[in-house]
């Protein structure tokens, strides 16, 4: 019998220790969530959706930021063309402790825009950005998907 329960308590502790352990993902950093290509789904006015009252703020509706990792980005229009156009490309940087976007437009007038992040996941992003051209001028909140 004594030999019976060293051989259990044997076999055990080598199951045990030969079971393979579920490694947990190392979690994402800032830059790594936003580096993707992302697609405006709403934009909010004090937190109220305001689409469907602003006929001039559907176009960003299937406009796509692509944010790439060696810091480039792209802005491209989809098949509804705002007016003035918000397409372009240029340089991004993550400041503020990963919590603004910095990007630098090298196409038309060269500038530098700050953009406050909101929220962001793996499959969200929400932003706050100034438009002027809206129907009532002030920051906005767009909500981007992750494409």
């Amino acid at each position: 019998m004594r030999n019976f329960v060293v051989a259990f308590c044997t076999l055990s502790v080598l199951f045990v220790s030969c079971k393979k352990q579920k490694e947990k993902e190392p979690e994402k950093t800032r830059r790594e969530l936003i580096t993707n290509t992302w697609r405006v789904t709403d934009v909010k006015l004090g937190g109220t959706s305001v689409l469907a009252l602003a006929e001039q703020l559907r176009c960003v509706t299937d406009n796509i930021l692509t944010l790439h990792p060696d810091g480039n980005f792209s802005l491209d229009e989809g098949d509804h063309i705002c007016s003035p156009p918000l397409e372009g490309s240029g340089k991004w940087d993550l400041e503020n402790n990963d919590t603004t976007i910095k990007v630098d437009f090298t196409e038309g007038e060269n500038e530098q825009v700050l953009i406050p992040i909101l929220e962001l996941t793996a499959t969200v992003l929400r932003i706050t950005y100034h438009i002027q051209e809206a129907p009532i001028p002030g920051n906005y909140e767009l909500v981007l998907q992750r494409q």
